[in-house]
């Protein structure tokens, strides 16, 4: 108790003093020391105080009852408990009464473990691990691993999400504050299975790079997840990259049954030409049954899945460029696709009937010129695009600067050092190049005894053209239409003998021979 004393002198007979003590009054307010939230280890322990006062805001010395669901005695000394958490300590008298707030936080880790222990997936799947630490209570801490593959394949980030490379074992060590644990992940394909879905019945079966999902007779499974895992590889590789997803590819075996999918499981409106669709980040579709190799349709539709992950959606990919590196990536697998793309943007370029870049950038300037071009449209791009990416070096170069934020004309420019405007000036010129002389005639003889394709270019767009293709033995002739870039294709099949065959072109631009292996 602290007592006030004023001492008042008075002069009185005998030189005596009169003492007058002031007494504090009742108490008004109390308060908890510390005000601050006060933060301690489990079991330690804290002492508070309190600071009471009168009306005219002088110490009281009432001592206050303590209270808390954690343990404090009648001083006020706080014992924090083994568990973490927030606690609340009370002091009062009377009516009166203050209030602090206290936290047990968990001490430092003692054990560590990861979950899940063990994991299953299929190969290229993902699944995250997550790290948990406890302190000497069995209190859970906060902790930052250090994430890592210690033995087999695959790969894990920052955060704890595995993916797995092909089939097999990996095991996942995590590190924290010198302390290690570890867990395992097998990956391995699951049986076959049968699925709906949208009213229609598939076979599922697990690829090393692609859940297939098949519908319809005539399906060779193995076959089908061989060219698929076949196809993802080969765009991959040609990029540089691995897609950071696993694919689900829908597989028609009629053009019938992949417009009903497309329409009740994609819910995509099928179109007439259509032979496969994409839907980022990991579906495909395809028409097995189309007029281009399965495998060609699966690279073209895998490589616009490449393209969209690679490039982000800061900044539109231009269609000519998104549809040109797609059939670009058909050549491989695909020599009539690539003679003829090259040989009629040749044409094109003869005739000036390439079109502005600007006018194909979009979706609607895409459609619109395909509707008025055809399937031509699609092997145009794919020269223009084979020039952007030679000058950029590669295309992950180019889709990089994409990722950026750099709209294609920037992004070119920062991927070859040339502006954009120089391209496009050059562009028919390099066109032309393609080709040695025009008129003209090129063929390939396609592989599997399935026949030469030829193309005739060189001639006016929409032009009647004559072609006369013999030998020794047997020989033919026709008279067909170029298309919109001056140049036609033709095809010898099983029907002509193999051998060595003169052709002979004459059209308004002129005559063109060549020999044709068949």
């Amino acid at each position: 108790m602290t007592i006030v004393c004023v001492v008042l002198a008075l002069a009185v007979a005998g030189g005596a003093y009169a003492w007058s003590e002031i007494v504090p009054g009742a108490p008004t307010t109390i308060a908890i020391v510390p005000a601050d939230e006060v933060v301690i280890a489990p079991t330690a322990q804290f002492q508070f105080a309190s600071d009471v006062r009168d009306a005219r805001n002088r110490v009281v010395g009432t001592t206050p009852a303590w209270t808390s669901e954690a343990p404090i005695d009648e001083r006020g000394l706080f014992t924090a408990p083994d568990r973490a958490g927030v606690y609340f300590v009370q002091a009062a008298i009377g009516e009166l009464a203050a209030t602090a707030k206290i936290t047990v936080k968990p001490g430092a880790p003692r054990t560590v473990r990861v979950l899940p222990a063990t994991a299953s997936l299929k190969p290229r799947e993902t699944v995250a691990f997550s790290a948990t630490a406890f302190d000497e209570w069995g209190n859970s801490v906060p902790v930052t691993p250090t994430w890592h593959v210690t033995a087999g394949s695959g790969t894990i980030d920052e955060q704890g999400i595995f993916t797995a490379d092909g089939s097999g074992v990996s095991t996942i060590a995590m590190d924290v504050e010198g302390m290690t644990t570890s867990a395992t992940a097998t990956a391995r394909c699951v049986p076959p299975r049968t699925e709906t879905a949208g009213g229609l019945t598939f076979t599922v079966v697990c690829g090393a790079n692609a859940d297939i999902w098949l519908n319809g007779k005539g399906l060779d499974a193995a076959e089908v997840t061989e060219t698929i895992d076949r196809a993802v590889v080969a765009v991959e590789a040609a990029f540089g990259r691995p897609l950071r997803h696993r694919l689900n590819v829908n597989v028609f075996a009629t053009k019938a049954g992949f417009d009903v999918g497309l329409k009740q499981v994609l819910r995509v409106e099928p179109t007439p030409l259509e032979e496969g669709v994409f839907i980022p980040p990991a579906i495909v579709a395809i028409d097995w049954t189309g007029g281009d190799l399965p495998e060609a349709i699966a690279r073209h539709e895998i490589t616009h899945l490449v393209v969209d992950e690679a490039a982000g959606r800061r900044v539109a990919v231009p269609f000519w460029l998104h549809e040109g590196l797609a059939t670009l990536n058909e050549f491989p697998v695909s020599a009539d696709t690539a003679l003829i793309s090259r040989y009629c943007t040749a044409s094109a370029a003869k005739a000036t009937q390439l079109p502005a870049l600007s006018s194909i950038a979009t979706g609607a300037g895409w459609r619109t010129y395909v509707s008025d071009v055809g399937v031509d449209a699609y092997y145009l791009a794919a020269q223009v695009a084979s020039f952007v990416v030679a000058d950029a070096t590669s295309e992950s170069n180019l889709l990089d600067k994409i990722r950026g934020g750099l709209p294609i004309e920037s992004a070119y420019e920062a991927a070859s050092g040339r502006s954009f405007a120089t391209f496009t000036s050059e562009l028919s010129d390099r066109a032309l190049a393609l080709a040695d002389g025009y008129p003209g005639i090129a063929s390939t003889t396609l592989g599997g005894n399935a026949g030469t394709v030829y193309v005739l270019y060189g001639q006016p767009p929409d032009a009647r053209i004559n072609v006369n293709i013999a030998n020794a033995r047997f020989g033919g002739s026709d008279s067909p239409t170029t298309n919109s870039y001056g140049c036609s294709i033709g095809f010898l099949g099983n029907s002509w003998p193999r051998g060595t065959y003169l052709v002979t072109l004459n059209g308004p631009n002129g005559r063109a021979t060549a020999n044709l292996v068949r």
